[in-house]
């Protein structure tokens, strides 16, 4: 029976080592992967700060291009929360003397006039050669 007893107290003893051995490997399997989290939550976090960046430079972009041609009234305003300059173009003088026709222009007679002079251009042309 004391060989019974010591068997059982050496197994008590076996398993005691290989829960605390699971143990470590548990808690350094949970260091690691909050580890990875953070760096994951890291590089999300920096992926969205040069994602907006990216917006907000193309969006000044495209508020700069909507001043120039005028094809958007009241977007010389600037948007809250992002730096505006005002475009870096002068002002297209108009055939009819207006000096800024596109202040509250229309695209489509834009295109028109556009057309119109190409036309007058070729015309032009044409009649030198």
């Amino acid at each position: 029976m004391s060989k019974m007893i010591e068997l059982v107290e050496e197994m008590r003893a076996r398993l005691n080592q290989i829960t605390d051995t699971e143990q470590a490997l548990v808690r350094a399997l949970g260091e690691a992967l909050s580890r990875v989290d953070h760096k994951l939550l890291q590089d999300v976090r920096n992926i969205t700060t040069d994602h907006e960046s990216r917006r907000g430079a193309i969006l000044h972009e495209l508020q700069t291009l909507a001043s120039r041609i005028g094809a958007f009234p009241g977007v010389r305003e600037p948007v809250p929360g992002l730096p505006f300059n005002e475009p870096a173009a002068r002002p297209i003088a108009a055939a009819n003397g207006n000096q800024n026709p596109f202040t509250r222009g229309d695209w489509r007679q834009a295109a028109n006039n556009i057309e119109d002079e190409l036309d007058i251009y070729f015309k032009e042309r044409t009649a030198s050669h």
